[in-house]
């Protein structure tokens, strides 16, 4: 539009007419045929949502177990005998890297069957690794709320499985829950 209304001006200036005009015109030209995929659109709402799910199980055992710990002064045993907080903290990342790690290949493992086509499986085993290790730092968080591990697991579930629904405000209509979107795909 910009480059039409410049070569407008300058004819108009070569010609000294007012009224000189270069019409833009736009020549259809075939293009692919567009597929309506619904399981796909379904695989982008529903995976998110399952994801989430999985990591329940993990943020409520390691909050359980890192605050029993806590609970029975093991740490503060072991600072005694010389242990700094590096090996402590790093000895915890490993575990749960481990478990994050059997979690999102098993799942990874799931979806590759027919759902995931060959160029993009390892970008998704990447994104199911990626959000249980970013789980890990929400469960340092929480975990240093608590002094008893009998209802830090089960509060801890409960921030994490609220936490998912704040962001609906934000996203606003592309909510990933949206029941009227997943209704119109049913026949």
């Amino acid at each position: 539009m910009l480059q039409n209304l410049i070569a407008n001006l300058v004819l108009r200036k070569s010609t000294n007419t007012k009224d000189a005009n270069i019409a833009i015109m736009t020549v259809p030209f075939k293009s692919e045929t567009i597929e309506n995929d619904p399981f796909a659109y379904v695989l982008q709402n529903f995976v998110p949502g399952f994801l989430f799910l999985i990591y329940i199980l993990p943020v409520y055992n390691m909050v359980f177990l890192i605050v029993k710990e806590k609970e029975s002064r093991t740490k503060e045993s072991m600072r005694m005998m010389g242990m700094s907080d590096l090996p402590y903290w790093l000895s915890w990342f490993v575990y749960y890297t481990f478990v994050s790690t059997t979690i999102a290949t098993v799942s990874w493992g799931m979806l590759c069957i027919n759902c995931i086509v060959p160029g993009g499986k390892l970008y998704v085993w990447l994104w199911f690794w990626l959000y249980g290790e970013s789980v890990f730092g929400l469960i340092i968080f929480i975990q240093s709320m608590f002094g008893k591990s009998k209802f830090a697991g089960i509060i801890a579930s409960l921030i994490y499985f609220i936490g998912a629904f704040l962001d609906f405000p934000v996203i606003g209509s592309t909510k990933p829950f949206a029941l009227k979107k997943w209704m119109s795909l049913i026949p």
